[in-house]
């Protein structure tokens, strides 16, 4: 059979089903593939939450009518309505009419091509996404910062470069982006041309498809971002991920997605451990502290999983393993992803590594009060005309297009928590 548009057409509609996507999309990504997602529709997604129970109790009946009757101090049920609005990402892969129109006489050649292809777009989207659900809502790609020197980029935490490829167009900014008040230093570019893993450092060129080269006003320690997807002053809105959700340090009195979380502290932005609290204490003691704390003074049910970066999670295996310690039962667990478990105020708790992790923060989470919704598919094919292939409109070439508009709450913040490791 000639290769022609209507047989490539069906071909991506049969193998990129559901299910398939699920799997490209899920894959090594543990964080990402246990947030519960589904259809949301609205202007807006609001949701309840509450941050203090009635307070009408007393001995003494005027007592319990009084204190049940004040606004602020005692007073009936608390709460308030997240507000969340959908975010916007769209990826695309070109397909040639040239290279339909060679592979006429050889069409299973041009599929394992385009799948290729395809393939690592919805693999691509679904790293980013990983990144951001875990990440706050500046969206940088070295969320700890890096420095330059003639175009050579020198990552803070080396860690940080499994965000960067070669090809990505970065923008730059002094700040993180997670400040409405963050700024880009607009309008310099620069362009990954090289990236060495092994120490964390990549390359950049001022221009397209030049030598290395430092980037108009890049100075300093900064913050990368890719192209289009800062999450500061003027931002296009993707998500907003657990980091912001629960930040590190307790939130100032602004609002965030239409509540001001200083009310509750714990109940509106999640647990966390002091400085103090975890001086000179070990990653495992750290977590047995948090998961403590969640169950105990905030009054919470206790997560399900936490979170590490793949070097914590490893330096936490090893000294588990230096002690001879086993599984309670026994035997090993697997859910796709190698995890740890840990005992901690009367809970059992998985612990998993996630590449997407700051390198320096672990999350205790409880996955029944995170929800990413979105109006389309995570992602869904842009193909309101009934084809999957959209004409490009500057050229003979057709585009293979992804969009997705998510939208991720986190509903109870009091039942997640963070801390430094």
């Amino acid at each position: 059979m000639a290769s022609t548009l209507t047989t490539f057409d069906p071909f991506l509609k049969r193998y990129y089903n559901p299910g398939q996507v699920a799997a490209l999309v899920n894959k090594d990504r543990p964080f990402l593939a246990k947030v519960k997602k589904t259809m949301g529709s609205g202007i807006l997604w609001v949701t309840p939450v509450i941050f203090a129970n009635p307070q009408g109790l007393s001995a003494d009946l005027v007592n319990a009518q009084l204190a049940s009757n004040q606004a602020g101090a005692g007073g009936n049920l608390q709460g308030k309505q997240w507000q969340s609005t959908w975010g916007d990402y769209t990826g695309a892969v070109s397909i040639g009419d040239k290279v339909i129109a060679a592979s006429r006489d050889n069409v299973g050649a041009f599929f394992e091509n385009q799948k290729a292809e395809i393939d690592r777009l919805y693999e691509q989207f679904a790293d980013i996404m990983g990144l951001y659900a875990i990440g706050n809502s500046g969206h940088s790609v070295t969320p700890s910062g890096f420095t330059i020197s003639s175009g050579v980029c020198t990552l803070v935490v080396p860690d940080d470069i499994v965000n960067i490829q070669v090809g990505m167009i970065l923008q730059a900014s002094a700040a993180d982006g997670s400040a409405t008040s963050d700024t880009l230093i607009d309008p310099s570019l620069g362009y990954v041309i090289a990236v060495n893993e092994n120490t964390g450092v990549f390359t950049v060129s001022a221009t397209s498809g030049g030598a290395a080269g430092t980037p108009t006003n890049w100075t300093g320690t900064m913050f990368a971002f890719r192209n289009g997807d800062f999450g500061g002053s003027g931002a296009t809105r993707i998500m907003l991920g657990l980091s912001a959700w629960v930040p590190a340090a307790d939130p100032s009195a602004t609002s965030y997605e239409g509540v001001v979380r200083t009310a509750g502290i714990t109940a509106l932005s999640g647990v966390r451990l002091t400085a103090a609290e975890i001086a000179g204490v070990g990653i495992e003691q750290r977590i047995k502290k948090l998961v403590t704390r969640m169950v105990g003074r905030a009054k919470g049910p206790g997560p399900s999983d936490v979170f590490l970066n793949p070097e914590k999670w490893q330096a936490l295996a090893d000294s588990l393993e230096s002690r001879g310690t086993r599984p309670l039962d026994g035997k090993i667990g697997t859910f796709n992803y190698q995890k740890v478990q840990l005992a901690a105020g009367g809970k059992m708790v998985d612990i998993w590594a996630d590449r997407f992790c700051p390198l320096g923060r672990a999350f205790a989470v409880n996955f029944d009060y995170i929800e990413m919704k979105t109006l389309s598919g995570f992602p869904a094919v842009v193909n309101g005309d009934g084809l999957t292939m959209l004409r490009k409109t500057t050229s003979n070439d057709y585009e293979h297009r992804l969009v997705s508009y998510p939208a991720f709450q986190v509903k109870a913040p009091g039942y997640q928590g963070t801390t430094a490791v």
